[in-house]
C-alpha cells in the first residue's frame, strides 16, 4: 500500500513543466534513500534541492525551507539513483523516449553517419529535450572494405589517410573516435596521435590490431573486449594489467553475448580479473536497429556484470560516475552532488540489495525535468 501511496503522490505532484518554470521554481525530493553514485554508503532519509536543471544542495532528515510554489515529491520509501549512462549505443531518433523510460538519460553513440547524429546531438543538449543526452564519435574508422557499408563508416588505407579522417572529425567536435576492425597497428597509431593533440580519447573494436598493441598506441577503450583471446589467462592478465597500466578501460557488453556460449563466461572471468585489479569497467549494451531494447540491454548488462564479480554498486558505478569519467564529464555528470546536472531515477527498490531492482522505476528526471513517470 506505501508504494501506491509514493507513486500517487509523484504523479498528483509533479506535471511535466516547462523548461522557464524549471529554471524559476525549485524541485524538493524528499524521504527517499539517496545512492549518490560516488560509493559512498546510502543516505536515508534525504533531501535534495534543483533548480535550473543543478542539484543545489543535498542533505538528510530536515525539512527544506522553500519558497512558496516550490514543486516537491515525496520519495519516503523509495530509492534515488543518479540517471543511467548508456557507453555502447548506434543511436537512432526512435530510441529516445524508450531510453528515457528506462531510466538511460545519456548515451555514447560510437558508430552513426556524421552529420545525422550531430544533429541529434544538437537537438538532445537543449532543456527539455526528451532524448538522452548524446556524446558521439561519429562514425567508424575502418580499412577499405567497412562490414558495415559508408554510411556509418569511413575507410582509410594509409597513415596519411588515417590522420586527415581524424583531423577532419575532430573539426567536427566529436566526443571521441573510433577505429574499427580492418586498421593496422600503424594506423591506429596515427589516429590515437590526432585524438591526443586534440584530447579527444580512442575506442576500438579490433580484429587486425591486438588489444595489447592498440593500448600502447594510445587507445583509450576496449569496446566488446576484442584484440586477444578472453579464454587465455596468459593473454587476458596482460591485457587487464595493461588496461590499468594506461588507464584505459573496457566496455564488455556482454548482453549482446548472453547464451552465446564459450565466450561469454572466458569474458566474465576477464571483468572479475580487472575488477580485482582495480581497472575500469563501464556498462555499454550495443543498442542498435538490431538490437531494439533501448535501456532493456543496459539492465541485463548490469546483472552480468554482477555475476562476473562486481558488487551491486560497483555495477551501478559502472553506469554513472565511472561512465561520465570516461566521456570527461565526471565535473557534470554520474552522480548527485550539487553543482551536477540533475539527471536522477526514483525506484521503487533497492539495487544495492540486487541490481535487478533498478528495473523499478517510478520516475525519471532529467536536466531537472519529469521526462517519464509511472
Amino acid at each position: 500500500m506505501k508504494r501506491v501511496a509514493i507513486v500517487l503522490v509523484i504523479a498528483l505532484l509533479v506535471a511535466p513543466v516547462a523548461a522557464d518554470v524549471r529554471d524559476a521554481v525549485p524541485l524538493i525530493i524528499t524521504g527517499g534513500t539517496l545512492i549518490d553514485g560516488t560509493g559512498r554508503e546510502p543516505l536515508p532519509d534525504s533531501v535534495i534541492v534543483i533548480q535550473g536543471g543543478k542539484i543545489v544542495r543535498v542533505t538528510a532528515g530536515a525539512v527544506e525551507a522553500a519558497p512558496g510554489g516550490a514543486r516537491r515529491i515525496d520519495a519516503g520509501g523509495s530509492w534515488i539513483i543518479p540517471g543511467l549512462i548508456d557507453m555502447h549505443v548506434h543511436y537512432h531518433e526512435w530510441m529516445g523516449r524508450l531510453f528515457l523510460r528506462h531510466g538511460v538519460t545519456t548515451v555514447r553513440d560510437v558508430g552513426s553517419n556524421l552529420d545525422r547524429i550531430l544533429e541529434l546531438r544538437r537537438e538532445s543538449r537543449t532543456a527539455d529535450s526528451m532524448r538522452p543526452r548524446i556524446f558521439t564519435c561519429g562514425p567508424l574508422i575502418d580499412g577499405p572494405l567497412p562490414r558495415h557499408g559508408t554510411e556509418i563508416s569511413v575507410s582509410v588505407t594509409t597513415e596519411a589517410e588515417a590522420r586527415d579522417v581524424a583531423r577532419q572529425l575532430l573539426a567536427r567536435g566529436v566526443d571521441c573516435l573510433k577505429v574499427y576492425e580492418q586498421l593496422t597497428p600503424r594506423l591506429v597509431q596515427a589516429i590515437a596521435q590526432e585524438a591526443q593533440g586534440a584530447a579527444v580519447p580512442v575506442t576500438a573494436h579490433l580484429r587486425d590490431t591486438t588489444a595489447v598493441a592498440a593500448l600502447k598506441a594510445g587507445v583509450k577503450g576496449l569496446e566488446h573486449a576484442l584484440g586477444f583471446e578472453a579464454c587465455d589467462e596468459r593473454e587476458a592478465g596482460e591485457v587487464s594489467r595493461l588496461v590499468v597500466e594506461r588507464n584505459a578501460y573496457v566496455v564488455p557488453t556482454l548482453a549482446i553475448m548472453d547464451g552465446a556460449g564459450q565466450r561469454l563466461p572466458c569474458l566474465k572471468r576477464f571483468v572479475g580479473r580487472l575488477r580485482k585489479l582495480f581497472g575500469r569497467v563501464v556498462a555499454g549494451s550495443d543498442t542498435a536497429n538490431l538490437r531494439p531494447m533501448p535501456g532493456v540491454l543496459l539492465h541485463r548488462e548490469l546483472e552480468l556484470l554482477v555475476e562476473a564479480g562486481l558488487s551491486s554498486h560497483e555495477a551501478l558505478m559502472a553506469a554513472t560516475s565511472t561512465a561520465a569519467e570516461v566521456l570527461g564529464q565526471g565535473g557534470g555528470l554520474g552522480t548527485i552532488e550539487p553543482g551536477k546536472t540533475a539527471d536522477l531515477l526514483v525506484l521503487s527498490g533497492n539495487p544495492l540489495r540486487s541490481i535487478t531492482e533498478i528495473q523499478r522505476i517510478d520516475l525519471v528526471i532529467r536536466d531537472g525535468l519529469v521526462v517519464w513517470k509511472r
